[in-house]
């Protein structure tokens, strides 16, 4: 018998995160703390409907470590209409004790009032998922350590990278609007396919734990085959370093370049000046067979724009095109759908 009563809120939590990728959920993101609206963990869970086609299902979880106490119908009934907001395709109540019999019975009448299916893991469950993983149970009632980095799931058929604009704060859970208007448009078509987004890492970028945090993001973008960059600012030099790293480990790379930026990318006729600010980008003393100084003078030499067309002229295969806010996930949608064929 297990003593719930020993792990905290926020390490029961994490325990039903690992549990449900174990069961192969992909994309998790816990999001559990003040403020979740009713959302512990998201998760996507792929099933086969017939031979050859695919589902995947939008997964809202709650974790309720009641280890003393029982989850009451106005417990439950709250859970359920703050879960209603979201609209998932799934939603599972994780709990380390059971539904006492009139909130099991008052459930069985009101499953039906919504859309998504319904779910309940008692700690049943819980106790048959630890066995099966008993270095899990080692962990969480041991103290063994484990040791381990944040890791992306490895259980889809193709992973991706997301490099963009970050908020000033990455609050675990809290996705960039085009990477989570990107993930749910691209699991429409079924695919299996795994993201990894900077902010999964959850590190405020303030120098607390950034050298933890670009090591995560190193580590990932090794594990990924496709790296898939939106520039829409004019200066975004974290960028640009995730997707030098992607090309230094010859990672398939997709950039997106938002039109608004475009005028600073507009060839001024400062002749002088573009020759003096790629002299001092190159700094070399031999010629250039390859001609790339005079293949690169009609772009505008702002910030970061040379490395971009650095990239086009060294690797074909890099995918480099304009776009526009409204029509960018579109846009990216479209080439992971080619990519994947």
């Amino acid at each position: 018998m297990k003593d719930w009563s020993k792990l905290s809120h926020v390490r029961f939590e994490k325990l039903c995160s690992d549990l449900l990728e174990q069961n192969g959920f992909f994309n998790i993101r816990r999001i559990g703390g003040s403020g979740d609206q009713g959302r512990d963990i998201l998760a996507n869970k792929q099933i086969s409907l017939i031979q050859g086609l695919n589902e995947v299902q939008n997964w809202l979880i709650q974790c309720k470590r009641y280890a003393k106490t029982n989850i009451t119908v106005d417990d439950l009934n709250h859970e359920l209409t703050q879960a209603k907001a979201h609209n998932p395709d799934y939603y599972a109540l994780i709990i380390c004790n059971t539904l006492i019999p009139s909130v099991y019975d008052w459930l069985e009448s009101v499953k039906s009032d919504y859309k998504f299916k319904i779910n309940v893991l008692d700690v049943d469950w819980l106790d048959r998922q630890l066995n099966r993983q008993p270095f899990l149970a080692k962990e969480y009632f041991e103290n063994y350590d484990r040791k381990r980095s944040y890791e992306i799931v490895e259980n889809t058929d193709l992973q991706i990278y997301t490099a963009g604009k970050m908020p000033s704060e990455a609050v675990r859970g809290a996705l960039t609007w085009w990477r989570e208007a990107l993930q749910r448009e691209i699991l429409k078509s079924g695919q299996k396919i795994g993201f990894y987004h900077p902010e999964y890492a959850g590190c405020d970028h303030n120098g607390i734990y950034l050298s933890e945090t670009i090591l995560n993001d190193f580590r990932m973008i090794l594990k990924s085959n496709l790296v898939m960059a939106y520039l829409e600012e004019n200066e975004q030099y974290g960028t640009i370093t995730e997707i030098m790293i992607a090309y230094s480990l010859n990672k398939q790379i997709a950039i997106f370049i938002d039109e608004n930026i475009k005028i600073e990318m507009v060839h001024k006729n400062d002749d002088k000046k573009i020759s003096e600010e790629y002299e001092k980008i190159f700094e070399t003393n031999h010629s250039c067979p390859c001609n790339l100084m005079n293949e690169l003078m009609p772009v505008h030499y702002n910030k970061y724009w040379f490395l971009v067309e650095f990239l086009r002229q060294k690797d074909s295969s890099i995918h480099i095109a304009m776009t526009k806010k409204e029509k960018v996930i579109k846009d990216m949608a479209l080439y992971v759908k080619n990519f994947s064929k």
